[in-house]
């Protein structure tokens, strides 16, 4: 069963805060898909753009990569001729370089002289002389192969010379000598048109880099500044894994793991293999910093375990972040409104549905007809309606009952006091007949109808005490001594139990007073010396009364069967032996009288004795 109940008004605020929060959840999916559109919208405009930045660098980059290959024979061919021209370990570079540029069309060539310490000891171009290859384990490796003989010829892919811009693709072979290698690197030069394109596009982006990607290196091309001071090959190896950080937007344990990589590592097969995962775009949206970054892949035309080119656009996405503040300014305004709208709802349910349903059970706990809760509400309304109708009934059946009660109540009060004539003229008759008549037998009949006349009494003082409840009687208390009316009781019920083969025995501590009715602690005393007579099974029963500190302890000891059920004992109308005669109001007047005065009973079962204690507080 359920003990705690909820309130109308709590129940439809509950449905309310549940509807309201089911609606918020609602428009917030919905503001995160459209969120979501929209930035992908935003993304596919600009991935669409740089795809077409993509297409006019790709351009001049295949237009290079188809001179670099058609050019490899020629190379190779001009690349043999070096070590004809080496003499005494010496060769004349400018002349050499002469012959080899004085039928070229697009780019030229430039030779390098490298010592077996892996340094550029002469060149055709300046700025590499003294640049040490060594210091690259993968140079390095290619250099000792051929130095070795393993290799006759070494051809490299192409490379971005950091000072220059240009792309060179080398060659190498061992001189004559064996002391030297004789490098031949073609050069192309198309940084101009590269730049044509970078100030074209440049305004309408945020930042513009291209990277140009070989086998170990990823170079910066540089459109804003060409001519750079030449920087040593491990710090070019270091630089390249920044830019290949930047583009996997790894944390610090990740890059920590990709710079200290092997300087051999092909960082080549790193970014392919990145950028195939990513469908040769990578894409990394900041909205904090109103930056959307874009990285797309120019694949190699020739060889596609070659080179390739990286293009890096950042775009400015602020009106982006625009759009998405307009788009939740619209949630908060629509889940604004929706709000209003439900506390208004709920104001009017409250107040014209709810108010009505809780003022129609006030008059129902006050029992009275309900005429001002009209609503608006079919159900509300004949739920009214019913209400008055059934009350009207209700009421009319009540009162009936109520004059019938009082009659039957009349009645039995006439019947008690008509009872109460005959029963005196009969216990007083029985006085004079023991005067006048000294027969034993005799004497013993009229102590049978005696003690029958007193049983007949009790019950009559019970129906009188009942009645005299249901009128205006009152019992006041008063101070009495409760010894000396105790003794009076046991001494009218002596002819009783003697007739009854009982015999009471009494411990009664002398002058007790206690502020209660006389009648009402009567009761008390008469039900339990009667029914102790009526249900003992031996003749002698125990009665005390005795002080004790701040109580006094009456009780009430007899023989018999434990009692079954002692707390249904004092309930109205119970008996425990059924087939004795009795009305099964005694105990129960004698519960109302303790429950008015405080007195603590129980009932309990100790040497085979059933034992009825009252507790009276001082």
């Amino acid at each position: 069963m359920i003990k705690s109940k909820i309130t109308l008004n709590k129940v439809i605020f509950i449905f309310f805060v549940i509807v309201t929060l089911v609606t918020f959840m609602f428009i917030y999916m919905q503001y995160k898909s459209s969120k979501e559109i929209l930035i992908q919208s935003y993304v596919n405009k600009y991935a669409f753009q740089s795809l077409q930045i993509k297409e006019k660098f790709k351009n001049i980059f295949d237009k290079a990569l188809y001179y670099f290959k058609s050019h490899e024979e020629t190379d190779i061919e001009k690349l043999y001729l070096l070590p004809f021209f080496y003499e005494k370990g010496q060769i004349d570079l400018e002349n050499v370089s002469k012959v080899l540029n004085s039928d070229v069309e697009k780019g030229h060539y430039e030779i390098f002289i490298i010592d077996r310490n892996y340094k550029i000891v002469n060149a055709t171009y300046k700025p590499d002389i003294g640049y040490d290859l060594g210091k690259f384990p993968a140079f390095k490796k290619v250099l000792d192969d051929v130095f070795n003989g393993k290799k006759e010829i070494d051809v490299s892919p192409i490379f971005l010379d950091i000072a220059s811009m240009n792309l060179k693709k080398y060659y190498l072979i061992r001189s004559p000598d064996k002391k030297y290698l004789l490098q031949l690197a073609y050069v192309i030069d198309i940084y101009n048109d590269l730049e044509k394109v970078y100030y074209f596009i440049k305004p309408t982006v945020k930042d513009l880099q291209l990277y140009f990607v070989n086998k170990y290196m990823i170079y910066n091309i540089n459109l804003e500044k060409r001519y750079q001071k030449k920087l040593p090959l491990n710090q070019l190896y270091q630089n390249s894994l920044r830019i290949l950080n930047d583009i996997i937007n790894c944390d610090k344990s990740m890059f920590r793991n990709i710079f200290t990589t092997q300087k051999n590592e092909v960082l080549f097969k790193k970014v392919v293999n990145l950028f195939d995962k990513n469908n040769n775009i990578i894409k990394k949206i900041d909205l904090k910093r109103n930056n959307l970054t874009m990285y797309t892949l120019i694949n190699s035309v020739f060889d596609r375990n070659d080179n390739r080119v990286i293009i890096k656009t950042v775009y400015d996405i602020k009106h982006l972040n625009e759009d998405l503040d307009k788009l939740l300014n619209n949630l908060l305004l629509t889940f604004s409104f929706l709000i209003l709208v439900f506390v208004l709802l709920y104001i009017v349910i409250i107040h014209r549905a709810s108010q009505t349903i809780i003022k129609l059970v006030s008059y129902m706990k006050k029992n009275e007809p309900c005429d001002e809760c009209d609503s608006f509400i079919k159900e509300i309304d004949e739920l009214k309606e019913s209400y008055n109708f059934l009350h009207y009934k209700l009421n009319n059946e009540i009162e009936k009952n109520r004059n019938l009660l009082d009659l039957n109540r009349r009645f039995i009060v006439d019947t008690i006091h008509q009872i109460r004539t005959p029963l005196n003229v009969i216990m007083l008759n029985t006085d004079l007949l023991k005067l006048e008549i000294k027969d034993k037998n005799v004497q013993d009949i009229i102590e049978e109808i005696d003690a029958a006349v007193a049983m007949l009494n009790n019950s009559y003082e019970d129906l009188a005490y009942l009645s005299s409840n249901n009128t205006a009687i009152t019992y006041k208390p008063t101070h009495i001594n409760i010894s000396q009316v105790l003794k009076e009781r046991v001494n009218f019920f002596s002819t009783i139990a003697k007739v009854n083969d009982k015999k009471l025995i009494v411990d009664i501590d002398e002058d007790i007073e206690y502020y209660i009715n006389r009648i009402e602690f009567e009761r008390i005393v008469d039900n339990n010396i009667s029914n102790a007579i009526k249900y003992s099974n031996d003749e002698e029963i125990y009665i005390a009364l005795k002080r004790k500190k701040d109580k006094i302890v009456l009780t009430f000891k007899s023989y018999g069967e434990p009692i079954k059920e002692p707390k249904k004992i004092f309930e109205k109308n119970y008996r425990e032996k059924t087939h004795k005669r009795g009305l099964g109001l005694g105990l129960n007047i004698v519960k109302n009288i303790c429950d008015k005065y405080g007195i603590r009973y129980r009932v309990y079962y100790v040497n085979e004795m059933n034992v009825f204690e009252y507790v009276f507080k001082v």
